[in-house]
């Protein structure tokens, strides 16, 4: 058992990580961070090739302190910080030259973007040019995974794995959900205190959209509706109002870090603010919330692990399963039902789609964490759907494969079809 508990805690840090942005311009702008590095002199031009996935993820989410929406303003910004060291907060603290100077480069047309034509979900590819020197950087499987780095067609670093799950230090697959949740109940609370900063990052960001205008105000309107009555002051439209205020400033362009999951800064929120909510309606102490916000964490981390890190259907739907997970674990209940959660989740929400990050995904967060909120009140009273249903199988894990199968088999054409529209937008 120890050594499973140093495994869960190396995955902990692997996948739940700070983050400033939307995670796909934050990739973006680390690829031309690490490619103008090893570069002295003037950018003359900067070539930047991405995935469809990538492509979709970042073409109408804020840039933090920019004004601006899109890759190509991450990638400008991220060139002129070049500090890669600084990972997926490689655009925090951004100066105002810094920024003028990221316009500037748009104005006079330096910035070149290319789709790739692949079925990898993360390729992330920065060439740049000076009068003298010119140099690569590739991300590739990860937002942060650095996959290939060159100047003057002189490696200085390459890392030819070959398969997506190849950059893990820790693979979900090696635990079952029943260990995670052995984990979260037992493990020595002390060893948790990432989750305690995702716990104060993340309500920072909701207090933001809370109390400014932010995105399409979704979560800021929700509790002006609970305040004027019109909506009940509970456990339910308090976490929309939460998850979703976070969600409105975040996608806005908010400048504040947030505590992300696999990758994801909006998943982050989507598993951590409806847990942290109903906490604070039901009083519950530090300790029980940190621990179910761990159990969200690793059942989020579980489940994209089958479906994918990027995927046609909206990631809120592994996180707020998460979500309901922990809000069980809050409400006292019982492995079993955590279970009946996860599969209550799955058949309420499979389906929505992702049609790209943008102001409009607090729509979809309100709606997941809603579900989230239900399937758990649900579960706690013994209430599961049924395994005659759709995709529900008896199993858990049966269920879990059965989406993973809808999303990756029956969905192949649906990122693709998408894509086409938001392309055909700006035509």
């Amino acid at each position: 058992m120890m050594k499973d508990t140093e495994n869960i805690l190396a995955l902990l840090k692997q996948e739940v990580s700070p983050a400033l942005g939307c995670t796909e311009p934050a990739a973006v702008a680390l690829a031309g961070a690490y490619a103008s590095s090893v570069l002295k002199d003037t950018i003359i031009s900067a070539d930047l090739i991405v995935s469809p996935n990538v492509l979709k993820n970042g073409m109408g989410v804020g840039i933090p302190n920019t004004n601006l929406m899109g890759l190509e303003i991450a990638f400008a910004l991220g060139i002129l910080v070049a500090e890669p060291e600084k990972g997926l907060e490689v655009l925090l603290d951004l100066k105002a030259e810094t920024i003028n100077a990221g316009k500037q480069m748009l104005a006079e047309k330096r910035i070149n973007t290319k789709m790739k034509e692949t079925e990898e979900k993360i390729w992330i590819e920065a060439s740049l040019k000076t009068a003298k020197s010119e140099s690569k950087a590739i991300l590739r499987w990860r937002h942060n995974w650095l996959y290939h780095w060159e100047k003057d067609k002189h490696i200085l670093q390459h890392n030819e794995i070959g398969a997506e799950e190849a950059p893990l230090l820790i693979s979900p697959s090696a635990f079952s959900l029943k260990d995670y949740y052995d984990f979260c109940r037992d493990t020595d609370i002390d060893k948790l205190e990432l989750i305690d900063l995702g716990l104060i990052l993340n309500r920072r960001i909701a207090d933001f959209g809370l109390t400014n205008k932010s995105g399409i105000n979704v979560g800021k309107m929700i509790m002006e509706q609970i305040n004027s009555g019109l909506l009940g002051d509970d456990i339910h439209h308090y976490a929309m109002a939460l998850t979703a205020a976070a969600t409105d400033a975040r996608m806005s362009g908010c400048n504040l870090p947030v505590i992300s999951n696999s990758g994801s800064g909006n998943q982050g929120l989507a598993i951590t603010l409806p847990i942290i909510a109903v906490a604070e309606k039901l009083g519950s102490n530090q300790e029980e919330l940190i621990r179910a916000l761990a159990m969200g964490h690793l059942v989020s981390v579980h489940i994209k692990q089958k479906i994918g890190i990027l995927s046609c259907i909206c990631g809120c739907l592994s996180a707020s399963a998460g979500a309901a997970s922990g809000i069980v674990m809050l409400l006292k209940g019982t492995y079993p039902q955590i279970e009946y959660a996860i599969k209550n989740m799955i058949a309420d929400t499979a389906g929505m789609v992702c049609d790209g990050a943008k102001e409009g995904c607090s729509l979809k967060v309100a709606t997941t964490t809603s579900a989230a909120v239900q399937a758990a009140l649900l579960a706690k009273t013994g209430i599961c759907v049924s395994s005659n249903d759709g995709i529900i199988t008896d199993s858990i894990e049966g269920t879990i494969d059965n989406l993973a199968y809808f999303v990756n088999k029956g969905m192949q054409d649906a990122d693709s079809t998408i894509l086409n529209i938001m392309l055909n937008k700006i035509k």
